[in-house]
C-alpha cells in the first residue's frame, strides 16, 4: 500500500505543480480515510463533489479543510481531473459522469494509481 500511496500522492502533486485543478467525486467514508492516510489537503484536492441532498454538503471532509460541495460543481467547474473515491466502481462511474457532461480526466487511485480519459 505504501508504494500506491506516495505514487498517489506524487500524481496529484505533479498535476497540481501544472496548475490544473483536482476535485474528489464522492465522499463516503473510504474517501475520508484515503485522504487522510495519504495526507491530502485543501492545496491538493479542491473540493469533494457529494450527490444533492447530501447532508455533508458544506462541511469538510474530517481532519481537512477539503470542502464538501454539491456534485452540480463538478460539471459547472469542468476541472481537469476528478479522483474517483468509488474506485471500485469506476468503470460504472466514468461513463455517468460523461453521460452528465464531465470533459476532463479521471484519477483512479488504486489499486494503482492511474489516470484514465
Amino acid at each position: 500500500m505504501t508504494e500506491s500511496k506516495l505514487g498517489l500522492l506524487g500524481l496529484l502533486r505533479d498535476i497540481r505543480a501544472r496548475g490544473e485543478h483536482v476535485y474528489g467525486v464522492g465522499a463516503p467514508s473510504r474517501s475520508t480515510t484515503l485522504i487522510n492516510y495519504v495526507g491530502l489537503d485543501e492545496g491538493i484536492i479542491d473540493c469533494v463533489c457529494e450527490i444533492a441532498g447530501s447532508h455533508k454538503i458544506g462541511k469538510y471532509i474530517p481532519g481537512t479543510l477539503i470542502p464538501v460541495v454539491d456534485e452540480e460543481r463538478l460539471f459547472a467547474d469542468q476541472p481537469e481531473h476528478t479522483l474517483l473515491f468509488s474506485w471500485h466502481i469506476a468503470d460504472e462511474l466514468m461513463p455517468k459522469l460523461r453521460a452528465r457532461g464531465f470533459r476532463g480526466r479521471f484519477i483512479v487511485p488504486l489499486p494503482e494509481p492511474r489516470i484514465l480519459g
